[in-house]
C-alpha cells in the first residue's frame, strides 16, 4: 500500500511538473495599452495579469533576443517606434519612443528585431509616403537608440510585414500597396540593409501582407491579402532571392465570395517548425475568418494543408495568430472586432484545432498581435 501511495504521489508530482502557465503580451489597434495575460495549460484558462498604460498604441509588438525588451510601432501616431523593459514580475516599463527620421513620414506599422548581433530593429511604414523602411540601433541594454538608416523602396510601396532569415543575412518585406516582395541583405557588423531584389507578386491584386522564413533558409511563406491565399517561395541559397514555383493554397473555401473577406492576414511557424499556421480575416458584415495549418517536411516545403476552419468571428482588423514558442500544441488568436484573445489547441495528428480558452479584453482597440514570454 505504501508503495502504491508513493507511486501515486510521484505521478501527481509529475503531472504538476508538466502543468505550466504561459504569459503573453498583447498589443492593440489604437488604444494606449499593453495587456499581459496568462494561459494555464492544465486548466485551459486565460486570465488578465496586467493592463499597462503606454504612451503610444502598439499594434505590432516584438521581443528582443532574450525577452528582456519589447519593441512596438506607434499606431496612428506617425513614424515612431517605442522600446519597453520587461521585468520578471510582468511589469512593462517604457524606456523611450524615437522618431524614424529621414523621409519615412507615414504611420509605422510593423517592427521586427534581429536575434543576432548587433540586434538591430527594422521598422516598416504604411500609407502615404510609406515607401521606405528604417533600421534602428539599440544600446548595450537593448533599448532603442537611434535610426541609423532610412532606406527607400518605391513611391507606391507600403510594407505591411517583414521577416528575417534565421542567419540574419536577409530581410524580406511584403509590399501590400505595390503588390511586391522585397529582398535586402543585412550587414552583419552594422545591421544596415542593401537592396537585392524586388519581385512583382503572383497576380494583380494578390497583395502580400505578411511573410515567414523557414529556419533552413530554403523557403519563404507569403500571405496574399488580396487573393486570400498562401504562397510558398523557394529561396536561392547564394543570392537569398525567392522565386515562386507554383505552390499555393487557398485560405478561404472554394464556394466563398472573396469580396466578403478583408483578406489573408497572418502566417507563422510552430515551435518545432514542422507546422505552419495561417489566417484570413472575415468581413465587416460579420463573415467569419479562417484559420489553417500546414505540415512541412524537414526542409520546410509544404507537404499538406491539414484543415481550413472558420474562426469564431471575423477577427476585425486582426485575426492574428501567434504560435507558442515552446510547444506545437498551442497558438494564440487575437480578435479586434469584439476584443479578445483565444488559445487554439492543435490535435496530436495536426488534423484540426479547437478553441480551449477565451478571454475578453474589449476596450475599443484590443486586440492586435501577441508575443509569448513563456
Amino acid at each position: 500500500m505504501l508503495q502504491l501511495r508513493s507511486i501515486g504521489t510521484f505521478a501527481s508530482l509529475l503531472a504538476f511538473a508538466h502543468a505550466l502557465t504561459h504569459q503573453l503580451i498583447i498589443g492593440t489597434l489604437g488604444t494606449k495599452s499593453l495587456y499581459t495575460v496568462e494561459f494555464d495549460d492544465e486548466a485551459s484558462t486565460l486570465k488578465l495579469l496586467a493592463n499597462t498604460s503606454v504612451p503610444v498604441p502598439g499594434s505590432w509588438i516584438t521581443l528582443n533576443h532574450d525577452n528582456t525588451k519589447l519593441y512596438t510601432n506607434a499606431w496612428a501616431t506617425g513614424p515612431q517606434f517605442a522600446s519597453y523593459s520587461l521585468s520578471d514580475n510582468h511589469e512593462i516599463t517604457h524606456d523611450v519612443t524615437i522618431a524614424a527620421g529621414g523621409n519615412c513620414t507615414a504611420t509605422s506599422i510593423f517592427v521586427v528585431a534581429n536575434p543576432n548581433p548587433p540586434y538591430s530593429v527594422y521598422g516598416s511604414f504604411f500609407g502615404s509616403n510609406g515607401g521606405c523602411g528604417s533600421v534602428l540601433s539599440v544600446d548595450e541594454n537593448g533599448v532603442l537608440d537611434a535610426a541609423i538608416q532610412n532606406y527607400t523602396l518605391s513611391s507606391a510601396a507600403g510594407v505591411h510585414g517583414t521577416a528575417l532569415s534565421s542567419d540574419s543575412r536577409f530581410l524580406y518585406s511584403a509590399d501590400d500597396s505595390a503588390n511586391a516582395l522585397w529582398t535586402h541583405s543585412i550587414d552583419p557588423e552594422t545591421g544596415k540593409v542593401t537592396f537585392v531584389a524586388n519581385l512583382t507578386a503572383l497576380s494583380t491584386g494578390a497583395d502580400p501582407r505578411h511573410v515567414a522564413v523557414h529556419p533552413s533558409g530554403k523557403f519563404l511563406y507569403v500571405v496574399l491579402e488580396g487573393s486570400n491565399e498562401i504562397a510558398q517561395y523557394t529561396i536561392d541559397q547564394s543570392t537569398g532571392i525567392p522565386s515562386f514555383e507554383n505552390v499555393i493554397y487557398p485560405l478561404i473555401s472554394s464556394g466563398d465570395n472573396a469580396s466578403s473577406y478583408l483578406g489573408g492576414d497572418e502566417v507563422a511557424l510552430s515551435s518545432s517548425n514542422k507546422h505552419l499556421w495561417a489566417t484570413t480575416r472575415g468581413g465587416m458584415d460579420g463573415t467569419a475568418g479562417y484559420i489553417s495549418v500546414f505540415t512541412l517536411d524537414e526542409n520546410g516545403a509544404i507537404k499538406s494543408q491539414n484543415f481550413l476552419t472558420h474562426t469564431s468571428t471575423s477577427g476585425g482588423g486582426s485575426n492574428a495568430v501567434a504560435p507558442s514558442p515552446s510547444t506545437d500544441r498551442y497558438a494564440a488568436l487575437m480578435d479586434s472586432s469584439k476584443g479578445f484573445v483565444e488559445i487554439w489547441e492543435l490535435a496530436e495528428d495536426a488534423s484540426n484545432a479547437t478553441i480551449v480558452a477565451h478571454l475578453d479584453l474589449a476596450d475599443g482597440g484590443c486586440c492586435a498581435n501577441a508575443v509569448w514570454l513563456s
